[in-house]
């Protein structure tokens, strides 16, 4: 069995079916070329097909959060048009949460009135 340990933070959340769960986690890795260093974000997507996993990350996690994701690599082949194509799915057994999303931005409060116009 193929094993597997990501760490990122959660681009999106998504609910396909009944007890399935897509998560897209993001993660920077430092490029070098020849105009010097910059960073590149790489994406990856996992599923979860446990219904009390399920439950409890969606519970618990949100977008924007650091998390770490274990599970297992499941092999597949697959036929489109003819050829095999041999692909792979990020099945999640379990996670751990890092960090809360950064809290949205509140609205400034309406300035007070003075007690004497309010009376």
């Amino acid at each position: 069995m193929f094993r597997f340990t990501l760490q990122g933070r959660i681009g999106r959340i998504q609910e396909l079916q009944k007890n399935t769960l897509r998560i897209s986690l993001a993660a920077d890795r430092l490029v070098e070329g020849r105009d010097g260093q910059w960073t590149a974000t790489e994406w990856l997507s996992c599923v979860s097909f446990d219904a009390a996993l399920n439950t409890q990350m969606l519970t618990e996690l949100e977008k924007g959060q650091s998390v770490t994701l274990d599970g297992r690599i499941v092999p597949r082949v697959r036929e489109v048009d003819g050829k095999r194509i041999y692909d792979h799915t990020f099945e999640i057994t379990r996670f751990q949460r890092h960090s809360k999303a950064k809290a949205p931005k509140a609205k400034a409060a309406a300035p007070a009135e003075p007690a004497e116009a309010a009376a």
